[in-house]
């Protein structure tokens, strides 16, 4: 068999992510979450039902129980990036030394050990609910597959131990990465025991669920087009209906990017992934059996890990940016996307260079100035939010559902004094300049890590015109 040609590979956008589609054809159709028609109320109306605000709906239930709560989602629950992520679920350990320069050493480590918590905390939660989201907790390596290029997590680890949390990250040499996944491009790699993956759609899935059961109003196909501060609270309008609410959260991912108030803070950006045929016998082979998430150290990083029938799941961040906000099909029907993706899974796997591609697709990721989250409130506390997880939030949107859940409910819970909280984050620039500043720019950054895959060096212009977000300021890299 000889690999696929570009035109024989699957169409991106005819159809909704493989994770949601099987999600999907697992459940019981028998509850339901119409659209909303006439006028609700409710203590607190959420707009979004992604992971953020169905966990900050959960969360709240739990301290908050006799709070009336309506989640206004536009598609369905988990038809965003929710249900179309890679299914990495960590923390932000590997960030640490940037946390603790950000907030300062106490802080930013008490920020690091609350994001802890994502992981044994979703396993715990599936095992109470009895979600099936294929939680598997076998850690995360971050790979070095550069050839002749040092790695790029230099001291992070005499760091950490600096900082009094020893053992969080490990150094794996070359030898322990082949024995864990046997890539002829992987070099030596960073190890980060607290870290899981799951299918993410079924995991968002189950949160519906478990929030129907609880009382959460729920309306699907729903979406919000306006929210008015008035006395004693806001009022979220939609096409056929409204909600009066005391207080309102937004989240909405990459789609604050078309907010007021945040289009200048947050860059929408393409993801897109591949998922191969089943090949149980071949990941034997590469001794790639322990469910592991992996991950190389491009900008535009790739991504992969493994599902229960066998099959690689492979992402990778080449996708483009949005004009002014606007979520339009460059993030979901881009083949040029797909063929960059292909193209690096071939690179890092070119034993498997004849495996079938069976699926694909894409959605947008919303990034800040320094690929943080912001998390904080406006209209003098009536509105909260919480976006910017950089294609990173599996975990970290439940930890910014507990912070939103804490501010909301009150009582002190330590959660809600985290200084995520209220950090606002950089301005962006203005359009055109951020559009044709993001496309320049990620065609210098996709042209420097092609070269270094080959194992040379980029010419002068592409190096400078890599180099200009952190000229400026900004953290895009991860």
């Amino acid at each position: 068999m000889t690999a696929q040609a570009p035109h024989e590979l699957p169409i991106p956008g005819q159809r909704r992510a493989w994770w949601l589609r099987e999600a999907l054809a697992g459940e019981q159709p028998t509850l339901l979450a119409p659209s909303l028609f006439g006028e609700e109320k409710a203590d607190v109306a959420i707009v979004g039902g992604g992971y953020t605000g169905m966990w900050t709906a959960y969360f709240l239930g739990e301290m908050a129980p006799q709070t009336r709560i309506v989640l206004l989602e536009a598609d369905i629950c988990g038809g965003g990036p929710s249900g179309r992520n890679g299914g990495f679920l960590h923390g932000w350990w590997e960030y640490l030394p940037y946390l603790a320069e950000r907030y300062g050493p106490a802080d930013g480590l008490r920020v690091a050990q609350a994001c802890d918590e994502v992981v044994d905390g979703v396993g715990e939660w599936c095992r109470r609910h009895a979600v099936d989201a294929w939680f598997t907790p076998s850690g995360y390596l971050r790979v070095n597959a550069f050839p002749g290029l040092a790695n790029d997590w230099g001291d992070t680890i005499g760091e950490m131990d600096r900082l009094g949390v020893p053992g969080q990250l490990v150094h794996m040499d070359r030898q322990a990465v082949q024995e864990t996944c046997a890539s002829p491009a992987f070099g030596e790699g960073l190890f980060m025991p607290s870290a899981a993956t799951v299918q993410p759609a079924l995991l968002a899935r189950g949160l519906r669920r478990v929030l129907l059961e609880r009382g959460v109003r729920i309306h699907e196909g729903t979406g919000v087009e306006g929210i008015e501060s008035r006395p004693g609270g806001v009022c979220l309008t939609t096409a056929r209906g409204s909600v009066r609410a005391e207080r309102a959260v937004l989240a909405v991912n990459a789609w604050a990017a078309g907010w007021p108030g945040f289009r200048t803070r947050v860059l929408a950006w393409g993801s897109y992934m591949v998922l191969t045929e089943p090949i149980p016998d071949r990941l034997a082979e590469l001794g790639w059996t322990g469910g592991e998430a992996i991950a190389d150290s491009r900008f535009t990083i790739s991504y992969f890990r493994t599902t229960r029938d066998g099959r690689i799941a492979f992402g990778a961040g080449v996708g483009a940016a949005g004009f002014d906000g606007r979520i339009g099909p460059v993030f979901t029907h881009d083949r040029q996307a797909i063929e960059r993706v292909v193209a690096n899974f071939r690179h890092l796997f070119p034993m498997l260079s004849d495996v079938r591609i069976d699926d694909a697709w894409g959605g947008p990721i919303d990034i800040t100035a320094d690929r943080f989250p912001e998390i904080g409130s406006r209209d003098g506390g009536r509105v909260l939010y919480a976006h910017g997880f950089a294609g990173n939030g599996v975990g970290p949107a439940r930890l910014a559902g507990r912070i939103l859940a804490a501010r909301i409910a009150g009582g002190g819970d330590p959660i809600a004094s985290l200084p995520l909280f209220g950090k606002r984050q950089r301005f962006l620039p203005p359009e055109p300049f951020r559009y044709l500043g993001a496309r320049a720019i990620r065609e210098a950054l996709i042209s420097q890590d092609d070269a270094l895959d080959a194992g040379r060096r980029s010419g002068l212009l592409t190096r400078l015109v890599a180099l200009a977000p952190s000229l400026l300021g900004y953290r895009f890299k991860h």
